[in-house]
């Protein structure tokens, strides 16, 4: 008797409960719906971050335009970075959809916290 190519479930892989996940009831568009979401957000926020701080660091914080650009390819610098950090907490702690979930919730909060803008 041969053995299938596919088995039922997919091996070394427990859904969310801890069960043997089973291949027809995981992954596929269902559930990269949520990730394509996030990283379109993602972007949007970035591009309307990048194109708006060198405008904000120099006209309300005053920074010359030196320190401004500085801090503008520090922060772009950052941005692109940390995806490892987060890869490496993903692939050895979180699994990858917990992982988006704190970075999107963290992304939220951090958010929501900032000061409001200074009127002068």
């Amino acid at each position: 008797m041969e053995a299938p190519l596919l088995s039922d479930t997919v091996e070394g892989a427990i859904d969310y409960k801890g069960r043997p996940a089973i291949r027809s009831n995981t992954g596929r568009w269902r559930s990269s719906v949520f990730i394509i979401g996030v990283e379109i957000a993602e972007r949007f926020s970035y591009f309307g971050i990048s194109s708006n701080l060198i405008s904000y660091l120099t006209g309300p914080l005053q920074q010359s335009t030196v320190t401004a650009a500085v801090n503008v390819n520090t922060w772009s610098g950052v941005a692109f970075i940390l995806p490892l950090f987060g890869a490496f907490v993903a692939d050895g702690y979180l699994g990858r959809y917990r992982m988006v979930f704190f970075a999107s919730l963290l992304y939220i909060l951090v958010g929501i916290s900032l000061p409001p803008p200074v009127h002068h």
